[in-house]
């Protein structure tokens, strides 16, 4: 299997932690040139060492950008020319609360940061994608856009739309040597995790998580970001030619359906 990356450019948005860091590190170690995004010099110089330390050789730029703006998205493309990759992966939410509790700002934040971060980034990178007919596209989505839950309303409102929206973009690049696809990850390592658990152990927070939260996940554990980062450089890769407008389950066997 084909994965190597040597000769590519690839751009990560949120790459300072979580999936986007695993992701960076995934992509660096196939030989990628990869410019890491975040909204904090300080944070991405931080994680930056941590990719330089784990895979030594890494080739990297760094780009400081609030993709929720249209500002921070111009500050990333006047720095980042030329590109093969683009992985959307800049979302998520900390804020739970029922529906009616949110208010309007609360849903135009998720929608600016889940959705149009890609539309904007991807809208600037389609002229050059095809004009070069070669590129990877990833859109980041949630098994929360398909099973949403009561305090999560909005943010699993917006990954349901990036879903249809990794779609749409695909199919512009019907017959070329692009390819655009969704990955959906479920529960994964993060630091709200970390936070949630507080001083129990890992496993131990687990056991009381899975039963009552995700009882119809498979996998039983949170994963490991790092597992979601091999399907995301699959994804980027030469093998992947003919993996085309899909969205790509990594959530641990929650979804019991097709989708």
């Amino acid at each position: 299997m084909n994965l190597d990356l040597t000769g590519k450019t690839a751009l990560i948005t949120a790459a300072t932690s979580g999936i986007g860091l695993a992701a960076t590190e995934a992509l660096a170690g196939q030989g990628a040139q990869v410019w890491m995004n975040g909204r904090s010099k300080e944070r991405l110089e931080a994680a930056a060492n941590t990719v330089r330390k784990n895979v030594p050789g890494a080739q990297l730029g760094l780009v400081v950008g609030d993709v929720s703006t249209v500002e921070g998205v111009k500050a990333i493309t006047d720095a980042v020319a030329d590109l093969d990759i683009l992985v959307n992966m800049a979302g998520g939410t900390e804020y739970l609360a029922p529906f009616v509790e949110l208010s309007d700002a609360d849903w135009q934040y998720q929608w600016d940061f889940n959705v149009m971060s890609g539309v904007r980034l991807t809208r600037h990178y389609i002229p050059a994608f095809l004009e070069k007919d070669f590129g990877r596209i990833l859109f980041l989505a949630s098994d929360a856009g398909v099973i949403t839950p009561a305090n999560l309303v909005n943010y699993g409102v917006v990954k349901a739309a990036v879903i249809r929206l990794s779609r749409c973009v695909a199919e512009i690049f019907a017959g070329t040597n692009v390819t655009v696809n969704c990955v959906m990850p479920g529960p994964t390592i993060s630091d709200w995790v970390f936070r949630t658990a507080g001083d129990q152990p890992l496993e131990e927070f687990e056991r009381a998580y899975f039963p009552v939260n995700q009882p119809n996940s498979l996998l039983k554990r949170f994963a490991e970001a790092s597992e979601v980062a091999n399907l995301i450089t699959y994804l980027c890769s030469p093998a992947s030619s003919a993996t085309r407008g899909a969205t790509l389950r990594v959530e641990g066997g929650i979804i019991r359906t097709s989708i």
